[in-house]
Formats: structure tokens, C-alpha cells, sequence
């Protein structure tokens, strides 16, 4: 099976993709090519949401109310001049364009594309040595982990669509979808919005090739990966609604 082929037939017949993958030798083309075409999809679509004039529109309010709160309270605290609070204002707005969103935006997901695969290759290859006592290598549970993300990569798509689609730099493919009225502040709605379908894909994908990697059931190989996923997203659904109540 040539590199592209495992790269598409990941979609369809994950099994079969790493069960070659178990028995040929290492190749960081595995995952080091996901993670490039992660980050180039990733970049791409930072480009297109941040070029959006009511995307624009609407963070630039949301940054500037916050701005302007957190100086009022500066200026009510006697450490800075209304003069001096405006001033800063306007110099902030100058660092928080588009095209500084764009940039910033960019080299995070790339960032971002990277560390995730390494992450998720050693939360394989732990719960395959401590929890299914399987015997194999971590660069093997990375090329997994990589193979996996382009599961990921499409899910950037339809993120970006549905982002343009409904001017909102927030819109995802996730249960968030089913509430009318999106809150920020609803510590549900954040939490319903951090279950991303693609990402519970490819949770599975991975339980698959953890499964393969292991020679375990797939149910009991993707157990622990879901666990993970789960504490992961429930932190972060919290800690977002969190940090919203205490912004507002």
C-alpha cells in the first residue's frame, strides 16, 4: 500500500492501514505528511475564516469590549488617565487586526498540528504497555496517531465551511449545533461543543490502530483513548465558559 493510499484508505478501512503499518518497518512519512497537510489545511482555512468581514467585525467587538472593561477598571483604580486609557486602546486595536489574527492564528495551528500528534502517539503507546501490556515502539504509535489525523484534516474543512456559512469563527461540527441559542457563558453549551464528531471518529481510528498495534478487541483498546479524549474535553468545555463568566 503506496503512502497515499494509506492516507486515504484510513477512512474507509483503518484496520487493514495499520495493519501494515504494524508489520512494515518505521516511516515517519506516516505521520510527519498528515501533520504537513494538517497544517497547511489548517493555515488555509485561518486565512479564509480571519478574511471574513463579519468574522472580522464580530471578535473585533468582542476584543474591544473586553479591552475597554478591563482599562475602565484601571482608570476607576486611579493607576491610569482616561487620556491614557484611550491611547492604550487604540494601540492595542493596531496589535489586534486581521492581519495580526491571521499570523498569530497560523503559526498556532501549525504548533498546534504537531504537538498533537506526539501527544496522542504516547497516550497509544502508554495504554498499550500499562493497561493491554502490549510490546511496541512510540514512533509506531505516532506514525498511528498521524495516519488518524487526517480524519482531523477533513474535520478542518467542514469547520471552515460551516464558519463561513454562518459567520461565526466558533462553528464546529459538534453537539453545539443543536442548541438554538449558543452561550458562551452556559458551561453546557460549551461542553456540548467541545464533542466534535470528527474528533469521536477519530478517537475511533486510533482505538483501531491501538487495537492492531496491540493485537487487543477494538472496544477494549479504544477504552482508554476515549477516556483521555473525554477528561480532555470537559477540562477545556470548563475552563472556557470559565474564563468567559470571568471576562464578561
Amino acid at each position: 500500500m503506496s503512502l497515499a493510499a494509506r492516507l486515504m484508505n484510513v477512512f474507509a478501512v483503518p484496520g487493514e492501514v495499520f495493519e501494515e503499518v504494524k508489520a512494515a518497518s518505521h516511516s515517519a512519512a506516516n505521520w510527519l505528511v498528515p501533520v504537513l497537510i494538517a497544517s497547511v489545511v489548517g493555515v488555509a482555512s485561518v486565512i479564509i475564516v480571519f478574511s471574513q468581514p463579519a468574522i472580522q467585525q464580530q471578535i473585533h467587538e468582542k476584543q474591544v469590549a473586553a479591552m475597554e472593561k478591563k482599562f475602565d477598571k484601571e482608570v476607576q483604580a486611579g493607576r491610569m488617565t482616561k487620556e491614557q486609557s484611550d491611547k492604550a486602546l487604540e494601540t492595542m486595536e493596531r496589535f489586534l487586526g486581521p492581519t495580526m489574527m491571521k499570523i498569530s492564528g497560523s503559526i498556532s495551528f501549525v504548533f498546534y498540528s504537531f504537538v498533537r500528534v506526539f501527544f496522542w502517539g504516547l497516550v497509544l503507546w502508554l495504554a498499550g504497555r500499562w493497561m493491554l501490556k502490549a510490546q511496541f515502539g512510540y514512533l509506531k504509535a505516532v506514525e498511528v496517531a498521524g495516519l488518524a489525523g487526517m480524519i482531523g484534516v477533513l474535520g478542518t474543512i467542514v469547520s471552515l465551511l460551516l464558519r463561513v456559512n454562518f459567520s461565526n469563527p466558533a462553528a464546529s461540527p459538534s453537539l453545539a449545533l443543536t442548541v438554538g441559542e449558543f452561550d458562551e457563558k452556559n458551561t453546557l453549551h460549551m461542553l456540548l461543543a467541545m464533542v466534535n464528531l470528527f474528533e469521536l471518529w477519530q478517537v475511533g481510528v486510533m482505538g483501531a490502530g491501538l487495537a492492531r498495534l496491540a493485537r487487543a478487541p477494538f472496544l477494549r483498546a479504544t477504552l482508554p483513548v476515549l477516556v483521555i479524549w473525554t477528561i480532555i474535553s470537559v477540562a477545556l468545555g470548563t475552563l472556557s465558559s470559565l474564563a468567559v463568566r470571568l471576562g464578561s
